[in-house]
């Protein structure tokens, strides 16, 4: 526990260091959120009930889920990238904490403090839509969607390291990074409820991690979707997270024999 500490208290002083990097992030996270509440309001001028949403649900599903995705995303696989292409990777192969353990450990704790700085910048933005926003007390539907979380972030995290790791074979990672984002967000129901798709491609995203990072835990917060479906969705969070380890553990023993400490 103490060196999950101190590689944690470390990753917190590193993050207080940028400051107004953070504060930046913050201010966008909040601007992007209220051209979306205010977008969908015009939207919803010309008609009372889209698919199925009205506009306090709307309202809502924007509010709820931004709030759920900036608890899950992370930083992760540009931070491997950079370690593997300045050759940092030599170094920290040797110390006594495996380095999947030890990023993880770091990106959780620095992730931690963005999250509790986003979560509150996303609540300052809820309070002042309260007369529009839908609230779910139920105790049960609130422990589901905290355990839906809980493993897209285990699974977001799995992913980004995997992301990370194809620095062992080209040098840019950043277009290869950026495209995946832009795929996840539209395939996690980011830019609009995944219930505005054709059928099919709606039926698909159950099956994949990425909804389950925004649009699921949010129509379970809606109540527009059942109990038995979020308990079928944690099944396959559970199923993806088995098979992005094993993919990680493969990808990372190929990459090593590539590896040849660029930097150093």
């Amino acid at each position: 526990m103490q060196k999950i500490w101190a590689i944690i208290s470390i990753s917190w002083q590193r993050t207080l260091t940028y400051r107004f990097t953070v504060m930046a992030y913050r201010v966008g996270e909040m601007l992007e959120v209220l051209v979306l509440v205010v977008m969908w309001t015009a939207i919803y001028a010309t008609a009372p009930v889209i698919k199925g949403f009205t506009l306090p649900e709307m309202v809502t599903y924007v509010l709820v889920g931004n709030l759920i995705n900036v608890a899950v995303r992370n930083f992760l696989a540009e931070n491997i990238a950079r370690n593997i292409e300045s050759g940092e990777l030599s170094m920290m192969l040797i110390k006594p904490i495996s380095y999947f353990r030890f990023m993880m450990i770091r990106e959780i704790g620095r992730d931690g403090f963005a999250t509790i700085l986003s979560v509150g910048s996303q609540l300052l933005i809820i309070m002042f839509f309260l007369d529009r926003i839908i609230f779910n007390t139920d105790p049960l539907y609130l422990a589901v969607i905290g355990l839906m979380v809980v493993l897209a972030l285990i699974s977001e995290l799995l992913l980004s390291y995997l992301i990370g790791l194809i620095a062992f074979w080209t040098d840019e990672v950043n277009g290869i990074y950026v495209t995946i984002e832009r795929l996840k967000k539209f395939f996690s129901g980011g830019y609009f409820p995944l219930s505005l798709l054709p059928a099919t491609l709606l039926q698909t995203s159950y099956f994949l991690p990425f909804a389950y990072s925004y649009f699921v835990p949010t129509l379970l917060y809606l109540k527009k979707i059942s109990l038995a479906v979020a308990l079928q969705g944690l099944v396959v969070q559970v199923v993806w997270i088995f098979l992005l380890y094993t993919i990680v553990n493969i990808t990372w023993k190929r990459g090593l024999k590539k590896y040849e400490g660029v930097g150093i």
